[in-house]
């Protein structure tokens, strides 16, 4: 049995301070934050403690030694395995608990979505609940009589939102507790996890909203086990381990190295070291119908994919050099012989994240323009190029390596593999970056995902698979849907066409 620590009243710390909206200024900042609870084996032992003077439970800390500072107009992130202490520290963010130590300052009116149900009244039908909700919200009955239709169609319960709560599933309660934040007028957003409950199509839809939240200027802090959420929402991620923090930055290098990306890369690339790059031994680009590659082979050779279609002009530029330039590892012969550690498998829920055998570990993977700048927004028509380091820890014979393509509501949008394509056979044993490029993305507006891979030479096990951790985002210039523009034309024949009004046809009155 879980008790929460009391705090002293003589040191009571400040909840909220007057409301901060200046973009920059601090959203929240923790000092020394902690949050104990006692833990009884029983109800007896709680009772026996209050009679008596020996203590009769446990002190479990979920929350201990957290400082950091949130900005007002940014999205702050907060990561961990269960147990870490993030839903724990979303709590003491709202309110709902106090901490057992440190100092805690909170400004501005915050929306929380912490609890599926959570103020929810059974009985009530989802409109009485929209009329609660905002109430305790702190609207007005003239501000709550104007948001309740667009929270009614934000929700798309139907006629659902007449029937009492007690009869709505998971997703409907997630789906109307959502609307009533979102739609709330606070300027800032706690959401704890609970969009993972719905489904893709309401998960994309609330994405969309909080993106269009943060750019009107409000600021969220958000709990997920989603990455790829976190990657593309928020600006500083905190990252909780047993209660304590971890490690603190910007998103891109906190979930890396969360995944333990980061620690592998810092060692396998020397990125510590000497900051010259070093020239590669050899540039290979396979083509399937020049034989087994040879060492002494410079220069780039061109591989059928990497013809563009005869209506879209290739980049005149060499990717191999764009890649050779952005993927520079300085002294590879001592990042070779570092230590790779653990071969790395990571399992977020039922989702694997990390897996494979660990003959081949991968460094980094980059998403570069064709001037192997990297980019995490590109336009349709520009060219792509994906770079995957990798470093083997023994030696592996025709490997294959795939670079897959999937929209962030899970369409499989594009996965070619050297296997397919019969390139880049040979045996590895080194640190290696292979390559694909696109010289002409067609796919059009949308979040897209990466995953890397490098299998055995029958396609049967990974060796390593990093499974869309690698987000990027299209945006277009032309007014197009779907998912990616198909060269075409349009055209019309004629076969008849009757004469205009007043052209010598026949007169408009049979009479």
């Amino acid at each position: 049995m879980l008790s929460p620590i009391r705090p002293d009243p003589a040191a009571a710390i400040p909840r909220f301070a007057a409301s901060s909206e200046v973009p920059g200024s601090v959203l929240a900042r923790a000092q020394g934050l902690g949050k104990r609870f006692d833990i009884y084996p029983n109800d007896r032992s709680r009772f026996f403690e209050f009679l008596g003077s020996r203590m009769h439970h446990t002190e479990h800390w979920s929350v201990r030694n957290v400082n950091f500072e949130a900005r007002a107009g940014h999205a702050f992130g907060i990561v961990g395995s269960n147990g870490a202490g993030k839903s724990t520290l979303l709590r003491l963010l709202a309110g709902i608990s106090e901490p057992t130590e440190g100092e805690l300052e909170v400004n501005g009116r915050m929306a929380t979505l912490l609890d599926l149900g959570v103020g929810f009244h059974p009985p009530f039908s989802g409109r009485e609940n929209i009329e609660l909700g905002c109430a305790l919200a702190g609207m007005t009955p003239p501000e709550i009589v104007e948001h309740i239709p667009a929270i009614i169609a934000f929700a798309e319960l139907g006629e659902f939102i007449d029937h009492p709560v007690r009869t709505y599933s998971t997703g409907m309660q997630l789906r109307l507790g959502f609307a009533i934040a979102v739609h709330s007028d606070a300027k800032v957003l706690l959401i704890d996890e609970v969009l993972a409950v719905g489904d893709q199509y309401f998960q994309r839809k609330c994405v969309r909203r909080i993106e269009r939240a943060l750019a009107d200027g409000c600021s969220l802090i958000f709990v997920s086990h989603d990455l790829h959420a976190i990657r593309a929402l928020c600006s500083e991620v905190l990252w909780m381990d047993k209660g304590e923090p971890k490690m603190q930055g910007g998103a891109r290098e906190v979930v890396d190295e969360y995944v333990g990306l980061g620690r592998v890369a810092i060692a396998a690339l020397g990125r510590e070291g000497p900051s010259d790059p070093a020239k590669p031994r050899r540039v290979e680009r396979a083509d399937p119908s020049s034989g087994p590659l040879r060492p002494e082979a410079w220069a780039p050779r061109r591989r059928r994919s990497d013809r563009a279609p005869s209506d879209t002009p290739a980049s005149t530029l060499d990717p191999s050099a764009a890649v050779t330039q952005a993927c520079a590892v300085p002294d590879a012969e001592a990042a070779f012989r570092a230590s790779a550690g653990e071969a790395p498998r990571i399992v977020d829920g039922e989702r694997t994240l990390v897996a494979g055998t660990g003959e081949v570990r991968i460094d980094s993977v980059r998403i570069l323009d064709d001037t192997g700048r990297e980019r995490a927004v590109l336009r349709t028509g520009e060219g792509l190029l994906v770079a995957v380091t990798f470093r083997t820890t023994e030696p592996v014979d025709d490997p294959i390596f795939g670079v897959a393509i999937h929209r962030d509501d899970g369409v499989y949008v594009y996965g070619p593999n050297t296997g397919f394509d019969h390139v880049l056979k040979g045996r590895y044993h080194g640190i290696y970056t292979f390559y694909l490029h696109y010289p002409s993305i067609p796919l059009l507006h949308g979040n897209y995902r990466v995953s890397a891979a490098v299998f055995d030479a029958g396609h049967v096990h990974a060796y390593v698979w990093h499974n869309e951790l690698y987000a990027f985002r299209v945006e277009q210039d032309i007014e197009d849907h779907g998912i990616v523009a198909i060269p075409h034309a349009w055209g019309i024949v004629t076969w008849h066409e009757a004469p205009a009004a007043g052209a010598g046809g026949p007169p408009d009155d049979p009479e």
